[in-house]
């Protein structure tokens, strides 16, 4: 990572100074006074790539009285151009911004500030994880290798050794292995999971076989019941197809019973109907007792000629008292209208008191007078007395036509029975012609009667004869429904014995299919152990301790040889770095480690024990060496090297000593940036960015 221009607004000391360009930089120094912002623009482009830079917050980033801050970085990797540009904005509802920007490859001949195009992803976190996996390297690993911070120079050093590992394992990219342990881990999981589902299996399996026994003892005794309970249930059939054949005997008994009974039946009706024909025919050929019953008939018709004749003379009564009560009921009518005007002239006649008439205007005396009244009463009397006499005369008139109808009635009655007796009178006349006829056909019926009178005895006798052999087999029938019974619960107790014979062969056919399975069981869980087993070497290699670890001791040598290099130069060969990646332990027992063990004239000491210009010494030439390791490592394309203060430490020798070990090395990176305020140093390098601090924000002059 090369870096090309960078650009500030609102952050730390920064409002909107001028952008920084990088091109035609090698080696620079940026000088200014303390507190101007020299470390501000390094935290800058750490922020940019990975929001990270000295404060605790972002917050804290932005220029004191701003609410928001941004930064653009653009640098140079792999012969492409990149811009991160990173904003924020303060606030309780504060929000922030991240943007991944490459220069379109038609436009690589132009300047770093031309048109780039996006490849942010959806998010910040998975733009910022398409960021570190660009530059192959994250923030720890960056300022552990690359950027020696003002007071962090011994970042490396005071580590623990476990930490130091971790450093050289970043800078080596040692973390796939981590991932191919994790993988060994997860399928050493997976295994051992196969396994103990597998041991369930077998101990699923154990205890189904172990059933075994009482399943084979299951199979005989239900083999055992099969057989006795077949015994019984042929004895059962043997008794029921016998009730059967009863039964079917009986069924056959009672269809011959029942066509007898019909037979019976139809004798009797024959019989009956012969009877009665042969007592009529007996009747028919007795020519004397015909003429005395023919008489009889005629009689009685003599008697309803009689009687019609008496009907007629009733009906003519009927006639007359009928008229004569529709004459009555008319005169009444008329008698009404006839009365009221003789009343009306009698009120008349006597409301007068004039010697006058009132209705003639005649003279009338008032003896004449009373003496007309009293006619006129006389004549409305005779004519009540009258009506009174009409209803009495249709009240009997009415009493004699009721017995009338009743007469009628009675007569109508007898007369009905005139067509029946003609009926008998010409059957009678007919059967005293045809008595000869009648004489023979009784000897015929008699015959017939004889005939169906010996079928009926015999027929009768038969059915006799049936029912007692019916009761004898009914009576040895017995209880049928219980042998049914028996032979079903016999069947059903053979065919469930059946069942569980089949279900124990199944059971038994299962723990052999079990057996199998579990040599089958067995021998995976063989290969699954073995399994495990080669990943389990396999995580151990992956591990600290294994590939890892060996890379890292491989390692070691190349970076004391470098470090020990450069330190020679500074220290004109006074001091030596080491670093034992094993110890042995109180208890005689050998552990890994990452010791750093520095020997001068005064022979080994611990770091601690060292000046703090010596330990920078140290400090600057083991990061060098990690520098250039991870520059030559094909995982990270590190082209920067980043130098804040720490030469104040140095006496005047030593800082030309080191002055010169960066002139050593500046081949070896694409851009080495020193920051110092001490005031000789300016002018020991080529270039100087100089920081100013105004009322309007730093300001940055490229010299």
């Amino acid at each position: 990572m090369i870096p090309l221009a960078l650009t500030l607004h609102n952050f730390m000391p920064y409002r909107d100074p001028a952008p920084l360009d990088f091109s035609g930089i090698h080696v620079a120094c940026l000088a200014g006074d303390n507190g101007a912002g020299k470390s501000a623009l390094l935290d800058a482009m750490t922020w940019a790539l990975w929001g990270r830079a000295r404060a605790r917050r972002d917050d804290e980033l932005i220029y004191q009285g701003q609410t928001e801050m941004s930064v653009e970085f653009s640098f140079s990797l792999s012969g492409n151009t990149y811009r991160v540009v990173r904003a924020r904005k303060a606030g309780a509802r504060g929000s922030s911004a991240l943007d991944l920007q490459i220069q379109a490859p038609e436009d690589k001949s132009q300047t770093p500030f031309s048109e780039f195009r996006t490849l942010a992803e959806p998010t910040i976190r998975e733009t910022q994880d398409k960021i570190i996996h660009l530059l192959r390297l994250d923030y720890s690993t960056f300022i552990n290798s690359s950027f020696l911070l003002q007071n962090r120079a011994d970042e490396f050093t005071v580590k623990t050794p476990a930490e130091r590992k971790q450093v050289l394992a970043d800078i080596l990219s040692l973390g796939q292995w981590q991932v191919y342990e994790e993988r060994a881990k997860d399928r050493i999981r997976q295994i051992e999971a196969s396994i103990e589902r597998a041991n369930a299996e077998l101990d699923r399996i154990d205890d189904e076989l172990a059933q075994r026994p009482r399943y084979e003892a299951e199979l005989s005794s239900a083999r055992a019941a099969v057989i006795a309970l077949g015994d019984q249930l042929r004895q059962a059939e043997d008794a029921w197809q016998k009730i059967q054949g009863a039964q079917r005997d009986v069924q056959h008994l009672d269809a011959q019973v029942a066509e007898l009974a019909s037979r019976i039946a139809q004798a009797e009706r024959e019989l009956r109907a012969v009877e009665s024909d042969l007592a009529d025919a007996v009747v028919r050929a007795d020519a004397d007792a015909l003429r005395a019953q023919l008489a009889a008939w005629q009689a009685e018709l003599e008697k309803l000629d009689q009687r019609e004749e008496a009907r007629q003379a009733t009906l003519a009564r009927k006639q007359l008292l009928a008229e004569e009560a529709a004459g009555l009921r008319g005169r009444n009518e008329q008698l009404g209208p006839e009365t009221e005007p003789i009343k009306e002239r009698v009120a008349t006649l006597e409301k007068a008191t004039q010697p006058r008439c009132p209705t003639c205007g005649q003279p009338l005396a008032e003896r004449d007078r009373q003496r007309l009244v009293a006619q006129l009463n006389a004549e409305v009397e005779a004519r009540r007395n009258q009506y009174r006499a009409n209803i009495a005369r249709l009240r009997a008139i009415a009493e004699e036509s009721t017995q009338v109808e009743r007469d009628l009635a009675a007569a109508e009655a007898d007369l009905r029975q005139r067509p029946a007796l003609q009926k008998r009178e010409a059957e009678w006349l007919a059967a005293l012609a045809g008595a000869e006829e009648a004489r023979s056909a009784v000897t015929r019926l008699t015959q017939r009667r004889d005939q169906w009178q010996a079928t009926l005895s015999a027929d009768r006798a038969r059915q006799a004869e049936l029912a007692a052999r019916l009761n004898g087999l009914r009576a040895g029938l017995g209880d049928a429904a219980r042998a049914q019974a028996e032979q079903d619960r016999a069947r059903a107790e053979e065919r469930a014995a059946r069942d569980r014979v089949v279900r124990a062969e199944q059971q038994i056919a299962s723990c052999d299919a079990l057996a199998r399975q579990r040599e089958a069981r067995l021998a995976d869980g063989k290969k699954l152990a073995a399994e495990k087993g080669l990943y389990e070497e396999l995580r151990v290699a992956f591990g600290k301790k294994g590939v890892p670890a060996m890379i890292i001791e491989a390692a070691i040598p190349e970076i004391e040889d470098e470090a020990n290099a450069l330190l020679a130069r500074i220290t004109a060969g006074r001091m030596h770095v080491r670093f034992d990646t094993q110890r042995e332990t109180v208890k005689g027992e050998t552990v890994e480690t990452l010791d750093i063990r520095i020997a001068d004239e005064l022979g080994t000491r611990p770091y601690e024990n060292f000046s703090g210009g010596e330990q920078f010494r140290v400090n600057f030439c083991i990061r060098i060496a990690l520098s250039k390791l991870l520059a030559r490592r094909a995982g990270a394309q590190l082209q920067t090297l980043v130098i804040d203060e720490g030469f104040g430490q140095l006496d005047a020798s030593g800082r030309e000593r080191l002055v010169e070990a960066i002139n050593v090395i500046q081949n070896d990176f694409a851009r080495i940036l020193v920051i110092t305020h001490v005031e000789e140093l300016r002018d020991a390098f080529s270039a100087r960015i100089e920081i100013v601090k105004t009322p309007q924000g730093s300001q940055i002059n490229v010299v």
